[in-house]
């Protein structure tokens, strides 16, 4: 039976530490709110116990200072007695108070032993409130530093995620100012060159047939030029007649 409860203890301890920590991943702030809300839950209840702790010791040790003193009084009336004892000459007044001292003497061996107890009670309240008054004690201090680590953890959680954040968009600007963004963005761009090409060659192909079109120019040739000149009558008199002639036209 021990093997199989203590397998069966640490199975569970395994499966409630793994149902804490999918808890922490999925929620972490709330998770572990909730945990140091438990702990703040259990130093209240230790607290309320070691308060009831002192109010009993308090009243035991009330109860056994006051029996201890009527103990001390009656020892210390006992001693009276017996010095009256020692000095009485008077036999029948001696008798008297032995017989006195003998009833006290009775009493107090009586009360000797509740004495005890009492002082046995008060020393075990005593202890049970020092127990339950160091257990608060721990308990406070672990809710301290469970809420400091909280604190600290919740700092680097946040910085983390604001490094994340920072790191991610430098990658995104460095990979846009690279040239390397998004699919769409190179199938955007291939397509523009496309057409920047296609354009360009359409443009090159129009000036071909232009000039190709284009009727070949005379200007080059001079006999061509002084032909067509002459068969337009623009031909230039070159001696003194043809020039007379030409002025009496106009």
């Amino acid at each position: 039976m021990g093997f199989f409860s203590n397998y069966g203890k640490v199975t569970m301890d395994k499966i409630k530490n793994s149902v804490i920590e999918g808890l922490v991943s999925f929620d972490p702030e709330g998770a572990t709110e909730a945990e140091i809300n438990e702990m703040d839950k259990k130093l209240e209840e230790v607290s309320v116990q070691a308060a009831k702790a002192r109010q009993t010791m308090l009243k035991e040790k009330d109860e056994a200072d006051k029996m201890a003193a009527i103990y001390n009084q009656r020892i210390e009336a006992g001693e009276i007695l017996n010095q009256k004892i020692a000095a009485e000459t008077d036999p029948a007044k001696k008798a008297a108070l032995e017989k006195s001292l003998a009833s006290l003497l009775e009493n107090i061996e009586k009360m000797s032993a509740d004495v005890d107890k009492e002082r046995q009670a008060a020393a075990e309240a005593e202890d049970m409130f020092k127990y339950l008054e160091q257990i608060t004690q721990d308990a406070a201090k672990k809710l301290k530093e469970a809420k400091s680590q909280y604190a600290q953890a919740m700092r680097e959680m946040q910085k983390a995620k604001l490094q994340e954040q920072m790191a991610s968009e430098k990658a995104a600007a460095a990979k846009t100012a690279a040239g390397l963004g998004t699919d769409n963005f190179n199938v955007a761009m291939k397509a523009m060159k496309h057409i920047t090409e296609d354009s360009s060659a359409k443009a090159e192909a129009a000036k071909l047939r232009s000039d190709l079109l284009k009727p070949a120019s005379l200007d080059d040739d001079e006999n061509v030029a002084a032909a067509l000149r002459e068969a337009k009558g623009e031909v230039q008199p070159t001696n003194l007649t043809d020039r007379l002639n030409a002025l009496k036209k106009k």
